[in-house]
């Protein structure tokens, strides 16, 4: 039941209660007036009958009685000392002696005591409420005069009193009722105000305020409200901006964040655990175990929950290569029940240099015990007396210690220059540059070394093809190293072209060999440190296997991009692609 109607009800509750109380208390006293006031009359009309009677003392008491009754329009009675009754104007005089003693009736003791008396009673002889009242006479005869008044007059003004009474209550409630109703309105509208304002805070609707002016209380109610109202807009505000916060470092955060609660169903993650884990849609609300069945992360979750502590494993995920370092902590929850916070950091490129390192160092021992054991045995070998032997061999010896020694040179030399070009502090000196003379440049240097295999050096460089934003040196190290690799792989008699071409605001550079080609399976390989197609004749070729990975850093650090295509047994195109000055 609202508030309204349960005003409404007291209120008219009220009112019939002040109606029923008001409708007894006049009934009380209107029944109570009218009978005072019949009892007077019916006394003074008494006393002027026994005035009359007094003048009239000549009339038998019978005679006088009816006279007395025809006149006073009541019941006359006329009483003797003993109380046998002598008159009376409503009998025959025939059965005056035979009516009752009315010595014991009240009104003719009070009256033979005080001089008058008065009784209210039923009457059996003529079935009906009367009025009686009684004086003293002074003749012998006559002791008592008495007066009866039947009440019906009375009952039929109560019942028109009644009716009064009641049309009036009738009216009055019907008026409280319109009056509650008004009332009722007037004082539950600013409640209701106050209740829907409340309603409107709850739901965090801001700005909400509550007027004021309408009572003391209502105003302090109001007043009370808008403070809520206020601190609460404060703390939203508050939340607001930290969850916004949180949002954008969770959104920035490069690692991924996962939170479940107690039941480990997913409560938050990031964009970057979705990344990681190539989670589609949403996935808040469900369990861990529906998202993602990736046995070590369900495992790593299991033990955190068993345990309740921090747990930090390595989790694998083959379908991207991923290495994820995941760290396990728990969150208090109510009852000391607690979720899950886990952080998973990205490790792979970590994983990755450690890999690189590893086989760095295992490929640079690799490739320095052959010119080292060579040089040794050599060595030794002119010392254990080859010096002592003809020349010739002496110089042979002498000669293939220093290939090898030219082999370790050049090998340490190109594992410095990819040192430096691998360093984050690597700069170039770069300018806009005539790519043609550059091309020209390198060309005239590798003339000779192709003159000894008899192969062909072509260049082709239009004079419209745009100058390039690049290290002369720099580019200078890209093109020797593709025409000498091109030189070494190119049976005698070959052929290898260099062509240019512009592309939108790049420039292309191509490098074409009609050498061996290189395999198919070898292509995607064919840049890293180290790789050799054919390790054998690399060798023989003196190569170190780090020619192409200096290249392509080369050409990355120039914003550019380096690509191959090959076929084996007929050729190799190296494609250069570098931003136009």
């Amino acid at each position: 039941m609202s508030f309204r109607w349960k005003l409404f009800i007291s209120y008219l509750v009220l009112c019939m209660v002040m109606a029923v109380g008001l409708f007894t208390a006049v009934n009380s006293i209107l029944e109570t007036h009218l009978l005072d006031e019949s009892r007077e009359n019916l006394l003074h009309q008494a006393q002027l009958a026994k005035q009359l009677v007094e003048q009239q003392h000549t009339l038998k008491p019978q005679q006088l009685a009816h006279k007395l009754g025809s006149g006073i329009k009541a019941r006359v009675t006329l009483i003797a000392a003993d109380g046998r009754v002598v008159g009376d104007s409503d009998v025959r005089d025939d059965q005056v002696l035979g009516l009752e003693n009315h010595r014991n009736r009240p009104e003719v003791q009070q009256a033979l005591k005080s001089g008058s008396g008065w009784s209210m009673r039923h009457s059996d002889t003529l079935r009906t409420t009367m009025l009686y009242v009684a004086v003293t006479l002074p003749t012998n005869d006559m002791s008592i005069l008495r007066l009866a008044l039947p009440l019906e007059y009375f009952d039929t003004a109560k019942q028109t009193l009644h009716k009064l009474l009641g049309g009036a209550v009738a009216l009055l409630l019907i008026i409280s009722l319109l009056l509650s109703v008004i009332f009722s309105n007037i004082t539950s509208k600013p409640l209701r105000e106050i209740a829907d304002a409340a309603a409107r805070i709850g739901i965090g609707e801001r700005g909400v305020r509550v007027p004021t002016g309408k009572g003391e209380e209502i105003d302090y109610l109001a007043r009370v409200l808008n403070e809520m109202a206020a601190r609460i807009e404060d703390q939203m505000h508050k939340l607001t901006s930290e969850q916004q916060r949180l949002a954008a470092i969770l959104r920035g955060m490069g690692e991924g964040v996962m939170v479940t609660d107690t039941q480990g169903a997913i409560i938050l993650v990031n964009p970057a655990f979705r990344k990681q884990f190539g989670l589609p849609g949403e996935v808040e609300g469900r369990p861990l175990v529906e998202v993602c069945r990736h046995p070590d992360l369900l495992h790593a979750f299991e033990e955190q929950r068993e345990s309740g502590d921090e747990v930090t494993c390595e989790i694998t995920i083959p379908a991207t290569n991923l290495v994820l370092m995941a760290h396990w902590v728990p969150l208090s929850g109510e009852h000391g029940k607690r979720g899950t916070v886990a952080v998973f950091h990205d490790i792979s490129d970590m994983k990755r240099i450690e890999t690189m390192r590893r086989d760095f160092v295992a490929n640079v021992s690799h490739e320095l015990r052959t010119p080292v054991a060579v040089i040794k045995g050599y060595a030794e070998t002119l010392l254990d007396g080859a010096l002592d032997d003809t020349p010739e061999r002496g110089r042979h010896f002498v000669s293939i210690i220093a290939g090898h020694a030219e082999r370790l040179t050049n090998l340490i030399n190109d594992i410095l220059t990819l040192s430096k070009l691998e360093a984050r502090d690597a700069a170039l000196a770069l300018h806009p540059l005539d790519l043609c003379g550059t091309i020209r440049k390198a060309q005239m240097l590798m003339e000779d070394h192709a003159r000894t295999k008899g192969i062909r050096l072509n260049a082709t460089c239009p004079e419209s093809v745009p100058k390039v934003l690049a290290d002369q040196g720099q580019l200078e190290q890209v093109l020797l190293n593709l025409l000498d690799n091109a030189i070494k792989y190119t049976p005698d008699g070959g052929d290898i072209a260099i062509r240019t071409r512009q592309e939108n605001k790049r420039v292309v550079i191509e490098v074409s060999d009609t050498g061996i080609g290189i395999p198919s399976k070898d292509l995607k390989r064919i840049f890293e440190r180290f790789y050799r197609v054919d390790e054998g004749r690399s060798r023989e070729q003196g190569g170190t296997g780090l020619g192409l990975a200096i290249v392509k850093h080369i050409v990355q650090l120039h914003g550019g991009e380096i690509t191959v295509t090959s076929e084996a047994g007929k050729g190799s195109t190296f494609t250069v692609t570098l931003p136009a000055a």
